[in-house]
């Protein structure tokens, strides 16, 4: 019969319960083995009426965490709460608990998850190789939303998980691999609970009510679940005694080590004195992406990155990650770049199998000198291999056979006989375990050490100088064969015999940590492997004992002594920080009293010399860390992930504190602080300092944007920043390709991930495949389909995809009771939405996805899809409202079915473009009603097309310092983001220097972090707003402002390129502008002026030079009158060393854009077979097409071949119109350098001329 007990019993004697939060007694656990407070609390109560007693009503916004170190262990345990939905549930999922990674190479890093799946649950334990071990299942008559449900889950790495709803086991699964890893924290609901950040947001703002959370340090039974369910404390559980001796635990313990296959143990030592070298890999490589978390020391984090459409077992979910980090092509091959010095040893830890080659490789391909070092097995945690002949350098690529199966390390050694150095000083100490490890400099370990191990993992001995002070143990240690060895930093708070103290310790040494010397005695134990006995030892980090300076396996005879010089990479030791060393062996009878004695010694080098590795590796640890942290902004110390990469900048520049690269860093997430040593650039003779600023400026745009086109982008298109976030980055290529910057090589770089999206199926019908919330929705290539649009402008193949996304707008909108066209969910997919509860708001980030949209209807007016926006505009100023500060404000947090609203930006570019197709000025209101502040929510000119330089510009000025006096700031603030309106207002160009030059600092500061520093890619930023205003005359793109209001873009002919011209346009409308340009080079620019943001027609082009006043009269001028618009070239020619200044504009009005035909063909019409040439011709224009010829061309422009296509309806329905006509070739025909232009019969100009010709290269 089960032993139960009611709840008066102490939680504390309750046998293996680790944690218990019953509600009844505040947010405090009732009882915890580890910190009983929450880490982070908002938006919970605690309300009379639970399952029993009060219980935790979890709002949607809510954050609850609670430290998982002590109070759950991830090799095996149970989870037991009650738990109610509170609000209705349907098909949409969402998740009820979570436990978090304390690291990982996942966005989330969730460990374990309990969701409601839809209908019924999942659960799921994430193994150590990124596999899931999960379950789902159905509830027929799933509860009411006030009714409690009992859910359970029990886990263990040597059998699997079990799940238990209402004390019934309903599911369960046999592991997915080991279990064991260090957790972070847990809690209910949630977006994230990680050492990230703890948050409730986007789609995961669902929560719920919970009631008697109980967490156990084993798999309990069906049985005392059973009584958990009905609220009853089990008090006979499953045993839990494990011991080598018992095969099942043997099978665990070797297989974690790497002892468990037959014949391969590690390398037995054959000196009585072995040199163990650690051999620090600073560079790996992903395909082109620095990817260095398989060599961190840090067992999970892992190579690759988490794919977020995963082949792993289990991971394919229905919450899509929304951010992968990492190429989709990645977890195939990673190549580590050895150093310059002798290696012989790789130990390896993960499941990936595969080769192990040592090559000259070239990133993506290797060459020639590539030969096989050894296999890795199918199915193993830790593999070792020593290498008969020691290697200098060279790199070393491990060949995946199944890919994205992980590695979780790899280390390198230099293994050889040899004593330990003399060094400058030395620390001796002996080993014991007759002492407690109360040394108060041992207390953050000891308590590290409970918190990440069970209870038979932490047997510990303590390394004494002669003399210390100790108090001797009390209770005999028994446990599994592993000791922990602790080096105490320091004795002087240790009341000694005498009461005047004892010290020794490594404080303030002039000197750094060489290595550390183990005299192992002749282990008086039996062998395991034949003659040997294999022993693993490793070094933790003194800053964080999670990383391991060292890891390394090797195999001894019983009976022989051995001397090992555990030659660490150096380290200028903290102060207080005690060091900490285990050792593990594959026999049951090592323990401590097998170590008892030892010596062990702390061998000291020079500073100068220890520091050297000390700051590189400080530095690549917070490269690393930094790289991951930034997608998630973390700054707060309640976050370990913040805490660790503070941990590893201060103690690099407590050594080296002048590091500029490591300034930079620092400076990054403190901009309070001073900044990191600049000096700008001077200013040339003869050349105005806006001028030279500006196109410095530009090159360092530049060098970000071919940077990563040169070294991150590979063969189908990807960055490896996953192409969601790709996607982010990208917002940078079209305004940099319109400046001038290398256009075509930035178009193909934007086309080729504009294809890889397609390619891997990521668009459904014309939306995002995968389910994700309102912002994510339209990074997962939507907003990839509207720079393509914009660079590509006119491709039929681009226009057809929005037109696809364009109908299906009108799926995700609709007419509400209210009478308001708004968007019916904020968690949607291009198959499927959520519509009820917290899903069925618009939210201020759900109109981006109307880009594509946007630019169909710029490109040929689109008459349903702009009668569908013009709805939307008006359904948002319906929430025009008059608020108590006697402002009007938009709340465009919006519920569809009730109308009801929330505070929350409205989407300025749908009322800019609404404005612009209609001209109504009901559109404008919005932007009225917040003054001069709008000028940065518009992408066009609008201080001079509002006409509101006598209003709003001189609010502007009002706002602004004087241009002497602008400086750069910690932040971007209001005053520098006014400060180009300052300019238009004034004329006075000081206002555009200082901006340009606190841009080129803030380049140079993070030049490096934005591109070598491998940032998650959509965290690396440049500021193109400015520029764009000056050399564009308006905004093309920049992220969150998607409706392009450039007037004009640029292209140079060679040798000039973009900075050989430095440019401003000061007034810019639809019918006029203004352009000063100065030529910074010694002979005259031809250069190609573009329209866009102007309507079509005559303009009359005034040009001449003039001298450095702009008062001064223009000289050499001339007039010309050419056809202007959009998509159409002018030319300009720049005289050397010159300020041109060009007065454009509008003498006579041609036919509206929308008014017009357009016929267009893309390379992929064209195909070939034998001696016929297929060509499909698309109408993709306003009105209908009048016939057309096809005409192929030779290199030399002589037509080989016609055909007549016939006459197109235009595509008012948003479907595609087309028409295939068939070539044949002339015999011999040399077409393949040639051309094939469609040319309309019609008098009607087309919306471009663009589009009507392609090479056939």
């Amino acid at each position: 019969m089960l032993a139960v007990a009611q709840s008066s019993q102490q939680p504390s004697q309750q046998p293996g319960l680790l944690f218990y939060l019953s509600a009844d007694h505040g947010f405090k656990a009732d009882y915890a083995s580890g910190d009983p407070t929450p880490n982070f609390l908002a938006d919970v109560k605690i309300l009379p009426g639970g399952a029993k007693g009060s219980y935790l009503q979890c709002g949607n916004d809510q954050l609850l965490s609670y430290w998982a170190p002590g109070n759950i262990y991830a090799q095996r345990g149970t989870i037991s709460f009650d738990w109610r939905s509170r609000d209705p549930v349907d098909q949409t999922e969402f998740p009820i608990f979570r436990v978090g990674y304390a690291d990982h190479s996942s966005w989330d890093m969730v460990w374990m998850r309990i969701d409601y799946n839809g209908h019924g649950f999942d659960a799921f334990v994430t193994d150590a190789n990124l596999g899931r071990t999960r379950v789902s299942y159905t509830m027929p008559n799933f509860p009411k939303p006030n009714q409690w449900v009992h859910l359970a889950l029990a886990w263990d790495e040597t059998t699997g998980i079990r799940f238990y709803v209402n004390g019934k086991l309903v599911a369960q699964k046999a592991a997915t691999g080991l279990f064991d890893a260090t957790l972070d924290q847990f809690g209910p609901h949630s977006r994230l609970i990680a050492p990230t950040g703890v948050e409730s947001s986007y789609n995961f703002d669902r929560g719920g009510d919970v009631d008697e959370l109980r967490i156990y340090d084993r798999m309990l039974s069906d049985a005392n679940i059973a009584a958990l369910a009905k609220e009853e404390t089990p008090q006979t559980i499953p045993p839990l005694t494990r011991s080598i001796s018992d095969k099942d635990w043997q099978k665990e313990w070797w297989f974690r080590y790497g002892w468990n296959r037959p014949g391969d143990i590690p390398a037995p030592l054959q000196s009585s004195s072995t040199t163990i070298r650690k051999v620090e890999i600073h560079d790996v490589y992903d395909l082109k992406r620095w990817w260095w978390r398989a060599t961190d020391g840090i067992r999970e984090t892992t190579w690759p990155g988490v794919y977020n459409r995963s082949r792993l077992e289990g991971r394919r979910d229905y919450f899509q990650l929304p951010d992968w980090d990492t190429y989709s092509l990645s977890g195939k091959t990673v190549t580590f770049f050895m150093p310059n010095e002798p290696w012989n040893h790789i130990e390896m830890e993960g499941a990936a199998w595969g080769t192990m080659s040592l090559l000259s490789h070239d990133l993506e391909k290797a060459t020639d000198s590539e030969r096989t070092l050894f296999k890795r097995p199918k199915g193993q945690e830790r593999t070792f291999n020593q290498i008969d002949k020691p290697i200098t350098g060279q790199k070393l690529r491990f060949t995946n056979v199944e890919q994205e199966t992980p590695l979780g390390e790899l280390s390198a050694y230099y293994v050889h006989p040899g004593p330990a150095p003399a060094g400058i000083a030395e620390l001796t100490y002996k080993l014991t375990a007759t002492v407690e490890p109360d040394n108060p400099s041992l207390a953050p370990l000891v308590k590290y050490i409970d918190g990440r191990y069970p209870s038979d993992e932490r047997m510990t001995m303590v390394a004494l100088p002669p003399g210390a002070p100790s108090t001797a143990r009390k209770t005999p240690q028994k446990g599994l064969p592993v000791v922990n060895i602790l080096v105490p930093a320091d004795f002087r708070k240790v009341q000694a015999e005498s009461g005047h103290g004892f010290s020794y310790t490594w404080e303030n040494m002039d000197g750094g940590l060489d290595g550390i010397a183990i005299d192992l005695p002749a282990l008086n134990l039996k062998p395991t492997h034949g003659e040997y006995l294999p022993l693993n030892i490793q070094i933790k980090d003194p800053l964080w004992p999670m990383r391991d300076m060292l890891d390394f396996s090797f195999s001894v005879k019983p009976g022989e002594p051995h001397t090992l010089w555990l030659d660490t990479r150096d380290r200028i030791l903290p102060n207080n920080k005690s060091l900490w060393i285990t050792i593990a062996a594959a026999g049951g009878d090592f323990g401590p009293q097998a170590l008892e004695g030892a010596q062990l010694r702390l061998i000291f080098k020079p500073w100068k010399e220890a520091a050297k590795e000390h700051v590189a590796d400080r530095f690549t640890q917070v490269r690393d860390n930094f790289a991951n942290m930034v997608e998630e902004n973390v700054t707060s110390k309640k976050l370990n992930t913040f805490n660790r990469f503070n941990a590893d900048i201060s103690d690099l520049l407590r050594v080296d504190p002048q590091n500029y690269l490591a300034r930079t860093y620092w400076y990054d997430v403190n901009r309070e602080q001073a900044k990191p040593p600049f000096t700008l650039p001077a200013t040339p003779p003869g050349i105005p300092d806006w001028a030279f600023l500006q196109t410095t400026d530009l090159g360092y745009l530049k060098q970000l944007v071919n940077w990563y086109i040169d070294n991150r982008q590979i063969a189908n298109g990807e960055f490896g920043g996953g192409l969601s976030d790709d996607s982010d980055f990208l917002n940078w290529w079209p305004p940099t390709a319109l400046m001038g910057v290398t256009p075509e090589k930035i178009k193909k770089s934007v086309l080729k991930t504009m294809d890889a999206m397609y390619d891997q199926h990521m668009f459904t019908n014309g939306l995002a495949t995968g389910q994700y919330d309102e912002l994510h929705s339209y990074e997962d290539g939507i907003n990839v389909l509207g720079q393509s649009m914009m660079i590509d402008f006119g491709s039929p193949k681009q226009i057809e995809r929005a037109m696809v996304t364009a109908r299906r707008l009108e799926w995700l909108t609709g007419i509400n009771a209210a009478g308001h066209r708004h968007i019916r969910s904020s968690y949607f997919s291009g198959a499927k939405m959520a519509e009820d509860g917290v899903w069925g708001w618009s939210k201020p980030n759900s109109y981006f996805v109307f880009q594509p949209a946007l630019s169909l209807v710029l490109f040929n007016g689109a008459p349903e899809t702009r009668k569908m926006v013009l709805e939307l505009a008006d359904g948002l100023l319906a929430h025009r409202k008059l608020g108590p500060n006697g402002k009007y404000t938009i709340d465009a947090t919006i519920n569809f079915k009730s109308d009801a609203d929330l505070p929350g930006k409205a989407p300025w570019f749908i009322f800019w473009a609404a404005y612009r197709w209609t001209g109504d000025k009901k559109y404008i209101q919005p932007f009225l009603d917040d003054g001069a502040s709008s000028l940065q929510s518009i992408n066009s000119n609008a201080l001079d097309m509002l006409n509101m330089r006598d209003s709003w510009g001189r609010q502007v000025l009002a706002s602004e310092p004087t241009a002497s006096t602008v400086s750069r700031p910690s932040t971007v603030t209001q005053k520098e983001a006014l400060a180009p309106f300052a300019w238009q207002m004034t004329g006075d160009k000081k206002y555009l220097e200082h901006l340009y030059a606190s841009q080129i600092e803030d380049a140079v500061d993070r030049q490096f972090i934005n591109t070598e520093g491998s940032l998650w890619i959509d965290r690396i930023y440049f500021n193109t707003g400015a520029l764009q205003r000056a050399r564009l005359g308006g905004i093309a793109l920049m992220r969150g402002d998607v409706y392009p209001g450039n007037a004009v873009s640029w292209k140079f002919d060679a040798p000039a390129n973009a900075q050989s011209v430095a440019i401003l346009i000061p007034d810019a409308t639809p019918d006029h502008m203004k352009i000063m340009a100065y030529n910074l080079d010694a002979v005259p620019v031809k250069a190609h002026l573009t329209g866009w943001e102007i309507d079509p027609g005559k303009w009359e082009i005034t040009q001449g030079t003039q001298a450095v006043v702009e008062s001064d009269p223009l000289r050499n001028v001339t007039t010309r009158t050419e056809t202007f618009e959009r998509s159409r070239d002018v030319e300009i020619i720049f005289p050397a060393h010159a300020t041109t200044v060009l007065d454009l504009k509008l003498v006579g009005k041609g036919v509206p854009y929308w008014s017009r035909p357009d016929l267009g063909i893309d390379r992929e019409d064209v195909t070939v077979d034998g001696q016929q040439m297929k060509v499909t011709v698309h109408s993709i224009g306003a009105v209908d097409t009048p016939p057309s010829k096809v005409v192929l061309r030779d290199h030399a422009g002589k037509v080989l071949a016609t055909a007549d296509a016939p006459a197109l309806k235009a595509p008012v329905d948003l479907l595609p119109k087309t028409a295939t006509v068939t070539l044949t070739l002339p015999a011999d025909a040399q077409w393949k350098e040639g051309s094939v232009t469609i040319e309309s019969t019609g008098d009607l100009p087309e919306i471009t001329q663009s589009n009507n010709r392609v090479e056939l290269q």
